[in-house]
């Protein structure tokens, strides 16, 4: 409403840049505060406060209602001189404030320069109330000034090529009162610094970063890693991880020598993950990111809290060289290596004026945040819609069905193997064709073309599939029962069913983004898909391997592959998971009102309609398989996510997927992404007493000791040695 208000012919207008920096300063902020609150770089910030450049329309009424908001919370006497301003001269200054006279005496009344303490004397300038009165001793102290804006740094320029890397872990070493930095290629060298100031200079001037991953990106900035005995050598607490209240409030001492030392967070405080940023004399600034390992900067998804220092430099080195150096959890590191890998904007120099302007740097990228179409909405989303039907929400989820074993089935099959996907999502992302514009208008009766990014409310209850299966049309595995909204993914694979048996797909209404569009996501599955295969070989698995000798592969690794390799498998498998679920990100703020807004809705990745079309597409497929199995004659038990569990005579995957007889378009044994691992057996009777309780036996097959419920005792059928479970997702 206010973008489309805004352009109209009473379109409010932005104050004079003086203004605009006057009210910031007045109310206390920095240039990097007001950057945050408006989701902006701060190098666009201070052109766009000095008014070297406009902005998005959207973007200009946040801004403008951000200084309205100020301008009414100042008292009065910061109203500001709007004749001085049109003349581009500063506010003009204020009188000072007429002292009262006493009560009493009604004798004039002065301000002691010392505590500040009004009584009666002269009325001559500066002066000192009888001493009784004032509790402080000595001189008098004149008001200090505010501190203004720090003189910029003076540092030598790196060297070109980043030689020490995109990272450094910084160990202290008590015994030797030395500070060892591990840095690429298994290589440590001393850090001379003492000060965390001098810590980050050091990390610019040594050449600490990496190139940029796109020609007209930037390139990617430093990271330092505190160990634990590094964190209080640099008089940091040593404090927990709390997500919500930063461990360090910008009161902090540490705080204020970063400041005193031209240095500032990006953001109030500091936490395990942290931007420093400070300004150089030849007028652009440097960022330098920090993670604190005591903190939980490496804890939960990254699993790499308990590594010691070379370790760790390790694996986030190669983390760094095949993924991105590591900015947060794996998750916004997914979804930052999407905007790394086709920047929405670039610096450029105008053409007219000369003057550094933002433009769009990628053919095919994401460039302006939009909102969904209504049923694309999560729940708390503003375009959604208060008590909505249930029917009337798009809700492409992953599988979660399970069957009850036939009795025919539990006399011959004495076993069950669970076969996952590897990266099936990540696979299905690669050659999905995306919209890079806004939803358009609700249509009504349009002709569906699978070659259209878009939601469609369609019935798909008379399409016929088979009960042993799970309905590839939902979640649940249930078939569907009336209309519902379905990403163009599924309602494609609903046409080539549908094709079979002489039916026709007729949506009855859409929202569907035409015009601009592509595989937006298929630089970023090949950098994934090539960043897991680096860690294969050095695992000695072949991406050719398939059948037997990729399971023996598989053997050899879990028993002589580096630990560390296997441990950067899973940080890759939950980069690129948690990269797709960041692409529909919730609030953080557990005191978020329904309908606000919230700061991931600034991103232009933050995109509900891909993250459903890409799980559509994964399921489906995963359905096509199945098919193709059952065409064989084998049907599953159950399904969860990606992992698909079949009753077996064997524990071992050859049981499912023998080499002598492949069967076509179904799974295939293998490494790549799109091909299956064995990821768990177990007896048939295991499955069937979970299955009695209601509880999928897909996720827990890999690692059955974690159930929580106690199982009844059951004989297994050792037909066959057990094989180890490789997951290599």
């Amino acid at each position: 409403m206010d973008a489309l208000i805004g352009r109209g012919p009473r379109s409010p207008r932005l104050p004079a840049p003086e203004e605009r920096r006057r009210l910031r300063e007045a109310w206390g902020s920095s240039l990097e505060e007001f950057a945050s609150t408006l989701n902006q770089d701060t190098d666009d910030m201070a052109a766009w406060e000095a008014g070297h450049r406009g902005a998005d329309r959207g973007d200009e009424i946040a801004y403008l209602r951000l200084l309205n908001r100020i301008q009414e919370e100042l008292p009065p006497a910061y109203e500001p001189d709007w004749a001085a301003l049109r003349r581009r001269l500063g506010p003009s200054p204020r009188q000072p404030r007429p002292v009262p006279p006493c009560d009493g005496c009604g004798r004039p009344m002065g301000r002691c320069e010392r505590c500040g303490q009004l009584t009666t004397s002269k009325p001559a300038g500066p002066w000192l109330h009888p001493g009784t009165h004032c509790a402080l001793q000595g001189p008098a102290i004149p008001p200090q000034p505010s501190p203004g804006p720090r003189p910029p740094l003076s540092l030598p320029k790196p060297p070109e090529g980043f030689p020490l890397g995109p990272l450094a872990v910084l160990d202290y070493q008590n015994d030797d009162d030395r500070l060892v930095a591990h840095i690429k290629d298994h290589r440590s060298i001393e850090c001379p610094a003492r000060t965390l100031p001098d810590l980050l200079a050091w990390a610019y001037t040594r050449g600490i970063g990496a190139p940029r991953l796109h020609a007209k990106g930037n390139h990617l900035l430093p990271l330092l890693i505190l160990t634990a005995a590094t964190t209080s050598f640099f008089g940091l607490p040593f404090a927990p991880d709390d997500p919500v209240e930063r461990p360090l409030p910008a009161d902090h001492p540490v705080l204020a020598d970063l400041d005193r030392a031209g240095w500032k967070p990006v953001q109030p405080g500091m936490g395990p993950w942290s931007r420093l940023q400070a300004r150089l004399i030849e007028g652009h600034r440097i960022t330098v990111r920090l993670a604190i390992q005591p903190w939980g900067a490496l804890r939960e998804s990254w699993g790499l809290h308990a590594l010691d220092a070379e370790d760790l430099a390790v694996v986030t080195t190669r983390y760094a060289d095949t993924v991105l150096t590591p900015c947060d959890t794996p998750a916004t590191c997914g979804a930052d290596l999407m905007t790394e890998l086709r920047p929405p904007k670039q610096w450029a120099t105008h053409a007219g004026s000369g003057q550094r302007v933002l433009e769009p740097a990628v053919r095919g990228a994401l460039t302006v945040a939009h909102d969904p179409a209504p049923p694309e909405a999560p729940p708390n989303h503003p375009v959604a819609v208060r008590d909505r039907d249930p029917d009337d929400v798009l809700h492409e989820e992953t599988y979660n069905w399970f069957r009850q074993p036939s009795q025919r089935e539990r006399e011959s099959y004495h076993h069950v193997v669970g076969l996952d996907t590897n990266f099936a999502f990540t696979n299905a992302a690669g050659k999905l064709k995306v919209g890079y514009g806004p939803p358009g208008p609700l249509e009504y009766q349009p002709v569906f073309d699978p070659s259209l990014p878009g939601t469609w409310y369609a019935d798909l209850s008379d399409i016929a599939t088979d009960s042993r299966l799970p309905s590839p049309f939902t979640a649940n595995g249930q078939p569907p029962t009336g209309p519902t909204w379905y990403a163009t993914p599924t309602l494609a694979y609903a046409q080539t069913i549908a094709s079979r048996a002489g039916l026709t797909i007729k949506p009855i209404k859409a929202y569907v983004r035409r015009g601009n569009g592509g595989t937006y996501l298929e630089p970023w599955n090949k950098r994934l898909r090539e960043a897991y295969w680096q860690v294969l070989r050095r695992l000695r698995i072949g991406p050719e391997a398939t059948g037997s000798a990729f399971l023996h592969a598989c053997e050899q690794a879990e028993a002589e592959g580096d630990r560390l390799d296997w441990m950067l498998l899973s940080v890759i498998k939950a980069t690129a998971d948690g990269g797709i679920d960041k692409l529909q990100e919730g609030p953080t703020d557990p005191n978020q009102a329904p309908y606000e807004r919230w700061p991931a809705l600034q991103r232009v990745t933050w995109r509900p309609d891909i993250r459903a079309a890409i799980v559509a597409a994964a399921r489906t497929d995963l359905h096509r398989k199945m098919t193709g199995m059952a065409n064989a004659g084998r049907y599953p038990l159950a399904v969860l996510s990606g992992c698909v569990v079949y009753p077996a005579t064997r524990p071992t995957a050859l049981d499912i997927l023998p080499d002598d007889r492949p069967v076509p378009g179904s799974f295939t044994l293998g490494s790549r992404f799109g091909h299956v691992a064995l990821y768990g057996t177990n007896t048939m009777d295991w499955a069937h007493a979970l299955m009695a309780r209601q509880i999928n036996p897909a996720a827990w097959i890999e690692n059955p000791d974690a159930i929580p419920l106690p199982l009844p005792e059951h004989p297994s059928h050792p037909d066959a040695p057990d094989e180890p479970a490789i997951t290599l997702f």
